[in-house]
């Protein structure tokens, strides 16, 4: 594949995470009124949770840091799926409504599941791969 070619399929590989981003946090829009933050809360989470499955994917052997899968994945889906600024945003966006404790404590939580699910990431794609 050319590298015009490559990066066509880059873009969508990053309209693809972005569309699953979507999807999720509508669904989760849906399903949940009171805290309208956590849609994209989740999806970071989950991003890290993907990240750290295909970080054990490279460690075990399986993948190359530098091939055209992982970049497809890491910086086209994940790229597109995970938003921090985002998420940044909807923190902000509380502060600005005077719940100061509950965007800390959103803040402070959504980190923490972040780490978490980047570590139960790195384990479930070790045994994996």
């Amino acid at each position: 594949m050319s590298g015009l070619g490559f990066m066509l399929v880059l873009g969508a590989s990053g309209g693809v995470g972005a569309l699953c981003r979507w999807g999720l946090d509508v669904t989760w829009l849906k399903l949940e009124k009171r805290h309208p933050a956590g849609g994209i809360a989740l999806v970071n989470v989950v991003a890290c949770l993907l990240g750290g499955v295909l970080i054990a994917a490279v460690v075990g052997g399986n993948l190359e840091a530098n091939s055209r899968l992982y970049t497809l994945v890491a910086t086209g889906f994940l790229g597109g799926f995970s938003t921090f600024s985002t998420f940044v945003l909807d923190i902000f966006s509380v502060t600005e409504r005077g719940n100061w404790h509950r965007a800390w404590g959103a803040l402070l939580l959504v980190w923490a599941l972040s780490l978490l699910a980047a570590a139960a990431g790195l384990a479930l794609g070790s045994f994996w791969f």
